[in-house]
């Protein structure tokens, strides 16, 4: 007969609807905080064009977004790379 170890099982679904959740928010959090503002942008004349509703896009806003957009892609591929046999 063959058993199931349920415990192992509600493990992995919890690890793995943890995971998915971080994920989501990591890209969340990193499409926010690159969508606060526009980055400024020297023209070729040297004026600077920024969007005028939003402003311009603070320094910490922009690295952060791109922090946290790189953070998820990190675990992506991570995550295939655990998947995929070939890679180890």
């Amino acid at each position: 007969m063959i058993s199931i170890d349920w415990g192992a099982f509600g493990l992995v679904f919890a690890i793995s609807f943890a995971a998915a959740v971080v994920i989501v928010v990591f890209y969340a959090l990193g499409l926010r905080l690159l969508a606060t503002g526009s980055p400024d942008d020297t023209g070729a004349d040297g004026s600077v064009v920024s969007d005028s509703a939003r402003g311009p896009r603070p320094l910490g806003a922009t690295v952060g977004g791109y922090v946290c957009l790189g953070i998820g892609v990190a675990a992506v591929l991570y995550s295939l790379y655990l998947i995929i046999p070939q890679f180890h």
